[in-house]
Protein backbone atom coordinates (compact mmCIF):
# COMPACT_ATOMS: atom_id res chain seq x y z
CA UNK A 1 0.00 0.00 0.00
CA UNK A 2 1.10 3.55 -0.69
CA UNK A 3 -0.04 6.37 1.58
CA UNK A 4 0.27 9.96 0.36
CA UNK A 5 -0.47 12.71 2.85
CA UNK A 6 -1.28 15.94 1.07
CA UNK A 7 -1.96 19.56 1.93
CA UNK A 8 -1.80 22.95 0.26
CA UNK A 9 1.97 23.45 0.31
CA UNK A 10 3.33 20.06 1.30
CA UNK A 11 5.56 21.67 3.93
CA UNK A 12 3.70 21.49 7.24
CA UNK A 13 0.54 19.48 8.01
CA UNK A 14 1.22 16.69 5.51
CA UNK A 15 4.89 16.47 6.48
CA UNK A 16 4.18 16.40 10.22
CA UNK A 17 1.40 13.82 9.84
CA UNK A 18 3.61 11.58 7.69
CA UNK A 19 6.49 11.93 10.15
CA UNK A 20 4.22 10.96 13.05
CA UNK A 21 2.98 7.98 11.03
CA UNK A 22 6.57 6.87 10.42
CA UNK A 23 7.70 7.45 14.01
CA UNK A 24 10.04 10.27 12.96
CA UNK A 25 8.09 12.56 15.28
CA UNK A 26 6.64 11.47 18.64
CA UNK A 27 3.39 9.53 18.67
CA UNK A 28 2.86 9.91 22.42
CA UNK A 29 3.63 13.59 23.09
CA UNK A 30 4.17 16.94 21.43
CA UNK A 31 7.66 17.39 20.04
CA UNK A 32 9.92 20.25 20.97
CA UNK A 33 10.34 23.04 18.44
CA UNK A 34 13.80 21.64 17.69
CA UNK A 35 12.41 18.16 16.97
CA UNK A 36 9.80 19.67 14.67
CA UNK A 37 12.38 21.71 12.78
CA UNK A 38 14.57 18.62 12.37
CA UNK A 39 11.76 16.62 10.73
CA UNK A 40 12.44 15.80 7.07
CA UNK A 41 10.98 18.44 4.72
CA UNK A 42 9.38 20.53 7.50
CA UNK A 43 9.07 24.11 6.18
CA UNK A 44 11.36 23.31 3.25
CA UNK A 45 9.34 22.58 0.07
CA UNK A 46 8.96 25.48 -2.35
CA UNK A 47 6.10 26.32 -4.68
CA UNK A 48 7.91 24.68 -7.60
CA UNK A 49 7.75 21.40 -5.62
CA UNK A 50 3.92 21.37 -5.65
CA UNK A 51 2.48 18.33 -7.37
CA UNK A 52 5.60 16.26 -6.65
CA UNK A 53 5.10 13.18 -4.50
CA UNK A 54 8.04 12.82 -2.12
CA UNK A 55 8.63 9.48 -0.41
CA UNK A 56 9.55 9.84 3.27
CA UNK A 57 9.88 6.18 4.16
CA UNK A 58 8.26 2.84 4.84
CA UNK A 59 6.13 2.22 7.93
CA UNK A 60 6.16 -0.80 10.24
CA UNK A 61 3.60 -2.56 8.02
CA UNK A 62 5.63 -2.08 4.84
CA UNK A 63 3.54 0.78 3.46
CA UNK A 64 5.30 3.53 1.54
CA UNK A 65 4.55 6.91 3.14
CA UNK A 66 4.89 10.06 1.07
CA UNK A 67 3.81 13.71 1.04
CA UNK A 68 2.59 16.08 -1.63
CA UNK A 69 1.79 19.76 -1.88
CA UNK A 70 -1.18 20.25 -4.21
CA UNK A 71 -2.33 23.85 -3.80
CA UNK A 72 -6.04 24.11 -4.69
CA UNK A 73 -5.81 21.35 -7.30
CA UNK A 74 -7.02 18.38 -5.21
CA UNK A 75 -10.39 17.99 -6.97
CA UNK A 76 -8.59 17.76 -10.34
CA UNK A 77 -5.77 15.57 -9.05
CA UNK A 78 -8.22 13.13 -7.46
CA UNK A 79 -9.82 12.59 -10.90
CA UNK A 80 -6.42 12.32 -12.61
CA UNK A 81 -5.22 9.64 -10.18
CA UNK A 82 -8.50 7.71 -10.53
CA UNK A 83 -8.28 7.85 -14.33
CA UNK A 84 -4.65 6.72 -14.36
CA UNK A 85 -5.63 3.72 -12.23
CA UNK A 86 -8.58 2.92 -14.50
CA UNK A 87 -6.68 3.32 -17.80
CA UNK A 88 -3.59 1.39 -16.74
CA UNK A 89 -5.34 -1.29 -14.70
CA UNK A 90 -3.87 -0.23 -11.38
CA UNK A 91 -5.80 -1.34 -8.31
CA UNK A 92 -7.50 1.88 -7.09
CA UNK A 93 -7.02 0.90 -3.45
CA UNK A 94 -3.24 0.52 -3.84
CA UNK A 95 -2.72 4.17 -2.92
CA UNK A 96 -4.50 6.13 -0.21
CA UNK A 97 -4.50 9.90 -0.47
CA UNK A 98 -5.02 11.52 2.92
CA UNK A 99 -5.82 15.23 3.21
CA UNK A 100 -4.00 16.65 6.25
CA UNK A 101 -5.07 20.25 5.67
CA UNK A 102 -8.28 20.05 7.70
CA UNK A 103 -6.33 20.17 10.94
CA UNK A 104 -4.39 23.39 10.41
CA UNK A 105 -4.91 26.77 12.07
CA UNK A 106 -4.37 30.41 11.18
CA UNK A 107 -0.86 30.53 12.69
CA UNK A 108 0.14 27.74 10.32
CA UNK A 109 -1.51 29.50 7.37
CA UNK A 110 0.09 32.89 8.00
CA UNK A 111 3.45 31.46 9.07
CA UNK A 112 3.58 29.14 6.07
CA UNK A 113 2.69 31.98 3.70
CA UNK A 114 5.40 34.21 5.15
CA UNK A 115 8.04 31.47 5.23
CA UNK A 116 7.36 29.51 2.03
CA UNK A 117 5.63 32.00 -0.28
CA UNK A 118 7.25 35.30 0.66
CA UNK A 119 10.55 33.85 1.87
CA UNK A 120 10.40 35.71 5.19
CA UNK A 121 11.62 32.67 7.10
CA UNK A 122 12.78 34.53 10.22
CA UNK A 123 9.22 35.72 10.85
CA UNK A 124 7.18 32.91 9.30
CA UNK A 125 9.00 29.86 10.65
CA UNK A 126 8.45 30.63 14.36
CA UNK A 127 4.77 31.24 13.60
CA UNK A 128 4.35 28.00 11.70
CA UNK A 129 6.18 26.08 14.44
CA UNK A 130 3.88 27.54 17.12
CA UNK A 131 0.81 26.81 15.00
CA UNK A 132 1.95 23.26 14.25
CA UNK A 133 2.53 22.56 17.93
CA UNK A 134 -1.03 23.78 18.60
CA UNK A 135 -2.39 21.52 15.85
CA UNK A 136 -0.18 18.55 16.75
CA UNK A 137 -2.80 16.50 18.60
CA UNK A 138 -5.16 16.56 15.60
CA UNK A 139 -2.33 15.67 13.22
CA UNK A 140 -1.27 12.85 15.55
CA UNK A 141 -4.82 11.48 15.70
CA UNK A 142 -5.02 11.50 11.90
CA UNK A 143 -1.66 9.76 11.48
CA UNK A 144 -2.48 7.02 13.98
CA UNK A 145 -5.95 6.46 12.48
CA UNK A 146 -4.48 6.11 8.99
CA UNK A 147 -1.74 3.81 10.25
CA UNK A 148 -4.39 1.64 11.92
CA UNK A 149 -6.45 1.63 8.70
CA UNK A 150 -9.37 3.55 10.21
CA UNK A 151 -9.23 6.79 8.18
CA UNK A 152 -8.99 7.59 4.49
Amino acid sequence: MNIVYHCYGGAHSSVVTACIHLGLLPQDRKPSAEELLAAPLFDRPRSEDHGEIQLLGRDSRGNNVAVMGRRHAWPILRRVFADICRIYGIEPGATRFVDASGRINNLMRVGGFLSRTLGVVTLGRPMVVAGTLRAYEGLRELALAVKDGQET
